[in-house]
């Protein structure tokens, strides 16, 4: 069984969005689509914006509530959604989209379970407001995804 603190799971995510932020600036260089440019400069900044609320919410929690501690903490590992997002099809669009999609549900597993979890109210309500984050961009590049398609 891990344990690790809300602290933990936050900055992880934090640290997640930047990576994949950067990750996605690189692909954008590389690719010769237009629309997958488009699309990756999308992502790019949308992880960035993630990034900037996460560090923002880190300020924003309490230091009692980011203390917490969590038993059954899932190994915090980005290298696998990392090297997934490195290995997209440089030039299919929807390829890249459901790469994305598959690192959004990733987070939305990892918070649904961190919520179950934690034995605070608190707790559980840091990780059901992350839970309806994610979600949400998951909407907003689906949306994205589709105005990409009438191009």
């Amino acid at each position: 069984m891990r344990f690790g603190t809300i602290q933990d799971v936050v900055d992880f995510a934090k640290k997640l969005h930047a990576a994949l932020s950067a990750q996605y600036a690189e692909l954008e260089q590389l690719s010769s689509s237009e629309r997958a440019r488009l699309m990756l400069d999308y992502l790019n900044r949308h992880e960035q914006s993630l990034a900037e609320t996460m560090a923002k919410y880190q300020g924003d929690m309490a230091d009692s509530v980011s203390a917490l501690w969590l038993q059954d903490v899932p190994e915090l590992r980005s290298d696998d959604l990392i090297e997934k997002v490195r290995g997209v099809n440089l030039e299919d669009v929807d390829n890249i989209v459901a790469v994305a999609l598959d690192v959004d549900e990733y987070l939305i597993k990892l918070y649904r379970h961190m919520a179950v979890q934690v034995d605070s109210d608190e707790g559980r309500e840091v990780f059901n407001s992350l839970l309806k984050l994610e979600d949400n961009e998951r909407h907003r590049i689906s949306r994205a995804a589709f105005r990409m398609a009438d191009m």
